[in-house]
């Protein structure tokens, strides 16, 4: 980091600035083709029946880092949870650089590319105070508090000046699990000199402090000693000191712990592994809890957004192997609701409801605090770091806007609002956008891969709103019928008002006598029939149904021998 004229140093999200999730950001040193980069995050999002049905997960498209991995020095990992990580083991192949983190990351990384068949010696463990020197950065980790253990922003210092890269976090006094939030490393990072910081946004809007992890003991003990038969409770698994307050609470009232749900077991392993935790209260198996009396049960769940394949979707259900819960139990949504996940956290309440289960979240008792930073948290990271620019991420655009309007109240000279895409100087006297690339968003389907562009999801959406037509025709070499057309109707109704039949046969009619009123020259190719085939079809469902399907015409034309 000697170089006298070293170049710009520029910044660019592929994902995360402008929505929640899906965490991907690159920051880069010099000019043009010797421009070299760092990504920090590799996250994901998670697909919903609205807008990509089917879709278990969205991964960002890092199309340009691809085109430039040759000059990409390494992989940052701020924290553990699945919109920073989650994408790691997807799209770490198409890059095959190093991987930082810290040991508890670091070991959920690990895990995750072991899943996969990869390698999981890429990743590497980095200690607080440790500074990583990659290309022309030089990276250190510094100790913030968050909803899981070994939350970290970066300093990423180069010779264009330094950036701090803030990561998910609030500054929690009595974090129940690992180190206090202390602004001390902070303001001695600040009288060193911060040219940017990229702060995260999602609680912008919320004034005072996030809270602290201490706050809500004592409710969470009071309503676990006073329910009147078994308890469970739902968090995020990765919230492993919210697992542990719960746990120990249970246990202190002389209730039988349960752990219900493989990711919920992975994470408390993980934390025991890496030393975040150095005991967790004994563990009943499940399938033992139903020889333990309700008033001594509590069990730890998954699903605490309403996923539902989920523990406690399927307990609510009835369908679950080996738990249940009945009349006078009492669930604790001890969790925030992600937005986009209303509806299917609402339809579980409703579901224990009916069957006489009291269900408490966080707007009903204090039984929850934020992992993320509230404006007095920030203003008191930026009153320590002193930055001289601010950029906004970790949030929809109104988000990032908010936060870039405060940012000069809490002295920033300049807030720059950079979404998806959007290059950004951040040195120099005149810092902001100096250029654009294309960055987007790949389904997860399965095992594949899909692009938003590849037409996949716009097809499942209209099949979804529209329901499909399959038209099955079978003709000679001249285009006759040999039999008549075959027709299934997926996702249409058989009967409606004043229909001569079912819409299937009426459809079959319709296309049998299309085609033999059709000029032969018409019938010659496969086109030609696909094409009156599917007149036939609109001809019908429009008038009939007043819909336009998707529709399949399939044509097998039979030769002679």
């Amino acid at each position: 980091m000697k170089d006298t004229n070293p170049g710009p140093l520029v910044y660019v999200a592929l994902g995360g600035a402008g929505e929640i999730g899906m965490n991907c950001y690159m920051y880069g040193m010099g000019e043009g083709g010797a421009r070299r980069w760092i990504i920090v995050d590799l996250g994901i999002g998670f697909g919903d029946m609205d807008t990509a049905p089917g879709v278990e997960l969205v991964l960002p498209d890092i199309t340009f880092a691809v085109e430039e991995r040759a000059r990409i020095d390494g992989i940052f990992l701020t924290h553990g949870h699945e919109d920073h990580i989650g994408a790691l083991p997807h799209l770490w192949p198409k890059l095959k650089v190093p991987v930082y983190a810290r040991p508890f990351t670091a070991e959920l990384a690990r895990r995750k590319l072991t899943d996969v068949g990869l390698d999981p010696s890429v990743v590497r463990e980095i200690d607080l105070g440790q500074r990583i020197e990659a290309g022309p950065f030089s990276v250190e980790y510094l100790n913030v508090t968050h909803s899981i253990p070994e939350a970290s922003m970066l300093a990423i210092r180069t010779a264009a000046g330094t950036a701090v890269h803030s990561g998910d976090f609030k500054l929690d006094p009595a974090p129940q699990l690992g180190e206090a939030a202390d602004l001390a490393p902070f303001e001695a990072l600040g009288d060193e000199g911060v040219q940017a910081l990229a702060c995260d946004s999602t609680n912008v809007f919320l004034d005072g402090e996030a809270g602290s992890e201490g706050d809500i003991v004592a409710n969470l003990t009071r309503l676990i000693s006073e329910a009147p038969r078994a308890v469970a409770a739902t968090s995020f698994a990765s919230n492993v000191a919210r697992l542990k307050t719960l746990a120990e609470a249970a246990e202190a009232t002389g209730r039988s712990v349960v752990i219900v749900g493989r990711a919920m077991r992975r994470m408390i392993e993980v934390a025991l592994q890496t030393g975040q935790i150095d005991r967790f209260p004994k563990v009943v198996p499940d399938e033992d809890a139903s020889s333990i009396p309700a008033e001594n049960l509590f069990y730890l769940v998954t699903g605490s957004q309403g996923e539902g394949r989920a523990a406690l979707a399927r307990i609510a259900a009835g369908t679950h192997p080996t738990v249940s819960l009945s009349a006078g139990d009492l669930v604790l949504f001890s969790s925030k609701t992600i937005p986009g996940n209303e509806g299917g956290i609402y339809r579980l309440y409703n579901r224990l409801s009916e069957q006489g289960i009291k269900v408490i979240d966080g707007d009903m008792a204090r039984i929850h605090v934020s992992g993320h930073a509230r404006r007095g948290d920030l203003e008191r990271i930026y009153k320590a770091l002193r930055p001289r620019v601010s950029v906004p991420i970790h949030g929809e655009h109104r988000h990032l806007v908010e936060h870039a309007a405060s940012a000069s109240g809490w002295g920033a000279a300049h807030a720059i609002v950079a979404p998806n895409g959007s290059v950004t100087r951040l040195d120099g006297n005149a810092p902001g956008v100096v250029d654009e690339i294309e960055t987007g968003r790949v389904y997860l389907d399965g095992a594949a891969q899909v692009g938003a562009l590849d037409g996949v999801i716009r097809e499942r959406l209209k099949m979804a709103r529209l329901g499909l037509v399959i038209v099955s025709v079978v003709t000679d070499e001249e285009g006759e019928l040999i039999a008549d057309p075959e027709v299934r109707c997926l996702g249409a109704p058989k009967d409606g008002p004043n229909w001569s039949a079912p819409l299937a046969e009426m459809i079959a009619d319709e296309v049998d006598a299309a085609l033999e009123g059709a000029p032969r020259k018409a019938r010659k190719t496969d086109a030609g029939i696909e094409d009156i085939a599917l007149r036939a079809v609109r001809k019908v469902t429009n008038r009939h149904w007043g819909k336009k399907p998707v529709v399949s015409v399939i044509v097998h034309r039979l030769e002679e021998e």
